[in-house]
């Protein structure tokens, strides 16, 4: 029979090795990056001006899950989606129906007011014509093509770059596994036209993050061109034509 002192030994040796192995283990996985699934925040109430939960006429107050600890802050706009699904099994289409203006935020919960897009709203799959509890809001980082692009051109400025920072900051703050890069014209010249320069300006712009930041692979961003289609205001002042013209970063998944 082994003696007591032997058994003791034994086992706090067994201990020892227990506690390295999981030490070991445990500095591995800190020193390793581990990446959460991107979940956007959504819409979990909406107040109506009577103070009921319930559809009624004037200026609804949405509130979303998520706050400042995501960088939603006041004064901020953000996109507004819907995800439709054709059937029970079939994947969820997400459709863009307006913008969010932040009025107020704090850690966990933000609160907005609704701006839908008028030709979202013409879509015969969109039955509800305002938001509504579980649509999605996205963080968006607004870029004003001037910045980047000479009038009419697709080529990025030579002091462009300094504007790119901010995206890469986007990046890292939300870390996302997809992001969209959307390109906006303003209504001036031809449709058509309009939709080719949005087009290859988002590109130029995707072009240029995968190039420049080893944080952004092509895998991980799309661009999108959207040319008049999707105006933040009327396009009846050249300020208001202004702001339509824009580069928009996404955060997708």
């Amino acid at each position: 029979m082994m003696h007591p002192t032997g058994w003791h030994r034994r086992a706090l040796s067994l201990v020892v090795q227990l506690f390295s192995v999981l030490l070991l283990s445990g500095l591995l996985l800190a020193g390793s990056p581990c990446y959460a699934e991107f979940d956007p925040p959504r819409i979990i109430y909406v107040i109506n001006p009577d103070g009921a939960g319930q559809p009624s006429e004037g200026e609804r107050t949405y509130y979303i899950n998520k706050g400042i600890e995501s960088s939603i802050n006041m004064g901020d706009v953000l996109n507004v989606y819907r995800e439709i699904r054709a059937g029970r099994r079939a994947p969820a289409v997400r459709l863009f129906i307006g913008t969010m203006r932040i009025g107020s935020s704090q850690t966990g919960s933000a609160m907005g007011h609704f701006t839908a897009n008028e030709t979202a709203m013409t879509s015969s799959v969109i039955r509800r014509r305002t938001a509504m509890k579980s649509d999605i809001v996205v963080p968006i980082l607004v870029i004003d093509s001037g910045v980047l692009f000479d009038p009419g051109q697709i080529s990025l400025k030579p002091n462009a770059a300094q504007e790119f920072q901010k995206v890469a900051d986007f990046v890292d703050n939300f870390a996302p596994g997809r992001l969209v890069i959307e390109g906006h014209t303003d209504s001036d010249g031809d449709e058509e036209a309009n939709q080719s320069l949005s087009e290859a300006r988002a590109e130029a712009v995707r072009l240029y993050l995968i190039e420049t930041y080893a944080a952004i692979t092509p895998a991980m961003v799309e661009s999108r061109g959207y040319g008049e289609t999707r105006p933040k205001v009327a396009n009846d002042t050249p300020e208001n034509k202004t702001l339509n013209r824009r580069i928009e970063v996404i955060i997708w998944e």
